[in-house]
């Protein structure tokens, strides 16, 4: 039975989004040999915008495409975890930097006071299911004065990877505790305009959040 797609974009852009997720949480085992003709009928689509969505999940590594054959889908593994939390790091250096010439008082004050309302996810005097969104809204902040949107671009599609794969992630009390002391030192850093220090605060941040997210998922990679 098709699993029909509701449309909303373009409908290969929805197609790759659907494959993926298929992909990341396991629905459609590693290992396995896919064809246009059964993605088509599963999604209850035509072929033209399956066929792009096998190209483009063979570029991030998703699938391998066979001639005439159809595709295999990869596994996804801590190698690949780790390649793509480094992407995240060198690229979250790389926005920040640029953003340093637009730093100013009123962004340290909104990334302090979003960082508060972690903190009280910290103490656990709040929910945490409200932290995901406000370290999103966090890093947001921060790249919204980033000046280069290139790298940006290519931020919000790996971190978008990330997040596919850890959807139904939620931190524990400690992570969220060691996240507030870590935007803390970059909040810090970023005040003090000092690019070495950000540099190391980065470093540190996306470091354990690689770490935590293996341990997490450790064997359901």
């Amino acid at each position: 039975m098709a699993e029909k797609i509701v449309f909303e974009g373009t409908v290969a852009s929805k197609v790759t989004e659907r494959l993926r997720e298929d992909i990341i949480s396991k629905k459609i085992e590693a290992g396995s040999r896919i064809t246009i003709k059964e993605i088509s009928e599963r999604y209850g689509t035509s072929n033209m915008p399956v066929r792009e969505a096998f190209r483009t999940l063979e570029g991030e590594k998703l699938l391998e495409i066979n001639a005439y054959k159809g595709a295999t889908v990869l596994c996804i593994d801590e190698t690949f975890v780790r390649e793509i939390y480094g992407l995240l790091r060198a690229l979250e250096c790389l926005i920040y930097e640029s953003a340093l010439p637009y730093i100013d008082d009123e962004l340290i004050d909104e990334l302090k006071a979003v960082n508060e309302e972690i903190g009280l996810i910290a103490a656990g005097q709040t929910l945490s299911t409200g932290y995901i969104d406000l370290n999103t809204k966090f890093h947001g902040l921060i790249m919204s004065r980033g000046g280069n949107s290139k790298a940006i671009e290519l931020y919000r599609y790996y971190h978008m990877l990330i997040r596919a794969l850890r959807k139904s992630y939620m931190p524990s009390i400690v992570r969220v505790q060691a996240v507030y002391g870590e935007h803390e030192e970059l909040i810090a850093a970023l005040e003090k305009k000092d690019a070495l220090a950000i540099k190391a605060a980065v470093d540190k941040h996306v470091g354990h959040a690689m770490e935590n997210f293996l341990k997490v998922y450790a064997g359901q990679i």
